[in-house]
């Protein structure tokens, strides 16, 4: 769930009794304010999807812990569950939400505000998203496709992750199955200035994702793909305690343990080396020769989600910076020659090892992709950010099908 309260917007909405195109509706002579720039959305949908049928639902911080929405003339309207209520609000499976999206149809091109961090841009096909609100306005409930009364269960979306503070941060944003795929875009980030021009993202068509997605993967992971979408690992219950596939690297990740049991384990990177050996079950080790520092033996669920043992509450930070270092070395199937665990020529070279993800970079420009939480070890994300904090000169969104 996500924050904060203004009845002004809500009571004028009530008054003018224009439902939530009016709050799409940007002023004819509203002047962009410094550091903010245009993002463009393209239909690529082939036909399938008309710019009517295309939504965009834009979700970020204003400030600190301040969520809101983006509209269409580049403002952040705070997120208030009174909106729910409020005229042209959204109703599904009998219950209120409040309308935060717009359509291609109301705007292709649009203006981001200097600042808005945290922030995913969701794009959806035939229906708008369907947010919650907290009853304090601290918070919003994103989609749970694990929630069989979640209403984004039937809906086409897929989103893009940023965030940006004019002059302090520099934009970043990603394309991303960390979660899930549910169909291909891609991300163009220009700043003029500098001659930068960047596109990460998927080209192929849907259909084309989802029929190579099955010839590439093995029985486990064929389960992860419904007529909607394509489950990450992480997300599907069978790879989690107590599903059909929950111990499916646990095999692989005893072996690695036994391995640093019976020999010792040296990770030199970025010039830092961490040092150890497994002794009682779990890894103790130095970086640099400081220690000693301790990590848990994951659980398969644990790797998947790059939770648990190797990222937890109250973990120290190294301890969190080698667990993250785990989790990308066990996905990729390298944990057991730490020689390749910066090596992307080595990844995924055969199993066991997260074949979701290994598909996701094989179809992917440049072969790269947010397959798993940690995916950003070695720069293989599809994580891009701009050298400085200016703004970028445009940011084009192409939503594929």
């Amino acid at each position: 769930m996500k924050t904060t309260a203004s009845r002004l917007i809500t009571a004028l909405t009530a008054v003018l009794a224009v439902a939530g195109a009016l709050l799409a509706a940007p002023p004819p002579s509203a002047a962009a304010p410094a550091g903010s720039f245009p993002v463009t959305i393209v239909n690529n949908t082939r036909g399938t999807w008309s710019d009517a049928q295309v939504y965009v639902t834009v979700m970020g911080m204003s400030s600190p812990g301040q969520w809101a929405y983006l509209r269409t003339d580049g403002t952040l309207r705070p997120i208030d569950h009174d909106d729910e209520n409020a005229p042209g609000h959204l109703t599904k499976n009998g219950r209120n939400y409040a309308n935060m999206s717009f359509t291609l149809a109301q705007a292709r091109t649009f203006p981001l505000p200097p600042r808005i961090e945290g922030a995913r841009m969701y794009l959806s096909y035939g229906q708008p998203m369907y947010f919650p609100i907290s009853p304090d306005d601290r918070g919003w409930g994103g989609p749970d496709v694990n929630n069989p009364g979640d209403p984004n269960l039937d809906v086409y979306f897929d989103w893009y992750e940023f965030t940006y503070v004019h002059g302090l941060v520099p934009f970043g944003g990603n394309t991303t199955q960390v979660d899930l795929f549910g169909f291909p875009m891609t991300a163009r980030l220009t700043q003029t200035a500098i001659g930068y021009d960047q596109t990460i993202g998927l080209t192929l068509t849907r259909d084309e994702v989802r029929s190579r997605f099955t010839q590439a993967v093995s029985g486990p992971f064929d389960g992860l793909m419904d007529s909607r979408r394509i489950l990450a690992p992480r997300s599907s219950p069978a790879f989690r305690p107590g599903g059909a596939h929950a111990g499916f690297l646990q095999g692989y990740i005893d072996a690695v343990w036994n391995q640093y049991a019976n020999s010792q384990f040296t990770l030199t990177r970025l010039n830092q080396t961490f040092t150890g050996r497994v002794s009682g079950g779990r890894l103790q080790f130095t970086k640099d020769g400081a220690g000693p520092f301790y990590l848990n033996k994951p659980s398969s669920a644990d790797v998947l989600s790059c939770s648990g043992a190797l990222a937890s509450p109250g973990m120290a930070v190294t301890e969190l910076e080698l667990g993250a270092e785990f989790c990308a070395a066990f996905n990729r199937g390298v944990a057991a020659r730490t020689s390749d665990w910066w090596r992307a020529a080595s990844y995924y070279a055969g199993s066991p090892d997260n074949e979701y993800s290994a598909f996701f970079h094989t179809v992917s420009i440049a072969n790269r992709a947010y397959g798993f939480p940690y995916d950003d070890v070695n720069d293989q994300s599809s994580v891009k950010i701009l050298p400085n904090a200016n703004p970028p000169t445009s940011l084009t969104i192409t939503a594929g099908w």
